[in-house]
């Protein structure tokens, strides 16, 4: 099959995992990358354009899209993350006897800064939306055609095993406990009384630097409201913390290897939204690090608790579980393992995921 796929497609991005794995599938991809027109924009033209959705970016992803369509004829159309499409561009596109097709793996009804107005006029025009949030299955159906639920997943390419130097005791990316992620304000408590208590613990994330000097910024307020929700929360510093925190962002191998180098990966859940399961519910035991996480009843139906996963309920329990596989490699190995086999196993992956998905929507 032939598809016509709009996303962020720089390396480390999920949509682009997505894209290749569909590759990987035997579909022939055409790429139309939604990310370029946005990088060519000024902070406040970027800024202005999402908010009134009209601009150069917006015209560019547009015209793109119905250019790269006309030239290769594809079979479906797969917008990935896509908000700023046009009502007329998915007609244009159905006239032409394209299907299309898009997913999120974003919450888009509970968030209002997710939601767009032309994405709003856009939901009935495709075929088919895929959401992995099942607490917004009810309002994708009340607008949407048809809609699939298909759950976040990982990689088989990127999210596995990568043992290096750097991921060997005295590396880069070793650590007893690890956490991937950006800062919020329950995040810092968790993690801090995880340190007071004898965690050994390394951070690499967004939006932690403001705990080495505590210096207010208005850009850093703005960042840090965001990622709070309606938490309250202060800038200051947090030596102990601060210690722990690697670098911002990464991607790639080098998010692999720190998995792969961290025995325990704590997996918050975000609490601006009532997500049960994220993407790296998936990829922490892809990478064969043991996966203490938020309980929840998704968790627990993708893993069983105590045997291929962990998870706790408040800070307390976070903090004893993690000390204690900290200090029991035995368990905390065999722990790990298990999940391993149960991501492969139960098709966690995108791939299987993708080809599940595909199935049901060519028969």
């Amino acid at each position: 099959m032939k598809i016509l796929y709009a996303g962020h497609l720089s390396v480390g991005q999920t949509c682009r995992m997505r894209r290749d794995e569909l590759e990987a599938l035997g579909h022939q991809i055409i790429d139309c990358n939604t990310e370029t027109p946005w990088q060519h924009a000024s902070w406040f033209g970027k800024h202005v354009q999402k908010r009134f959705h009209f601009g150069p970016a917006v015209d560019n992803i547009n015209g793109r899209l119905l250019q790269l369509a006309e030239q290769h004829k594809p079979d479906w159309f797969w917008g990935d993350k896509q908000e700023f499409l046009r009502p007329q561009t998915l007609k244009r596109l159905r006239t032409m006897g394209i299907k299309s097709v898009h997913f999120t793996p974003d919450p888009y009804f509970t968030l209002s800064w997710k939601r767009t107005r032309l994405m709003d006029r856009c939901m009935p025009l495709f075929d088919t939306v895929i959401t992995s949030k099942t607490y917004e299955l009810a309002e994708y159906q009340k607008v949407c055609r048809h809609v699939v639920y298909m759950p976040l997943g990982f990689s088989e390419t990127v999210h596995r095993p990568l043992e290096t130097e750097q991921t060997r005791e005295d590396g880069k990316f070793y650590t007893p406990i690890g956490f991937i992620g950006g800062w919020e304000p329950r995040r810092e408590e968790f993690l801090s009384r995880l340190v007071e208590a004898g965690g050994r613990l390394k951070i690499w994330g967004y939006a932690w630097d403001h705990l080495i000097d505590g210096r207010w910024t208005l850009r850093r307020a703005y960042r840090l409201k965001i990622n709070a929700g309606n938490a309250k929360f202060r800038i200051a510093r947090n030596p102990e913390l601060a210690a722990c925190w690697q670098s911002g962002e990464i991607y790639g191998d080098e998010y692999a290897q720190a998995l792969t180098g961290a025995k325990i990966s704590i997996g918050f859940l975000r609490l601006v939204c009532p997500d049960q399961h994220t993407t790296r519910t998936f990829e922490i035991p892809a990478c064969g690090s043991m996966l203490l996480a938020d309980r929840t009843l998704e968790h627990q139906e993708f893993f069983r608790e105590g045997h291929e996963a962990e998870f706790y309920s408040n800070v307390d329990e976070m903090v004893e579980k993690a000390c204690y596989y900290q200090d029991h490699e035995q368990e905390r190995q065999a722990i790990a393992d298990a999940g391993l086999l149960r991501c492969h196993e139960s098709g966690y992956s995108y791939r299987a995921r993708l080809a599940s998905v595909l199935q049901q929507l060519t028969a």
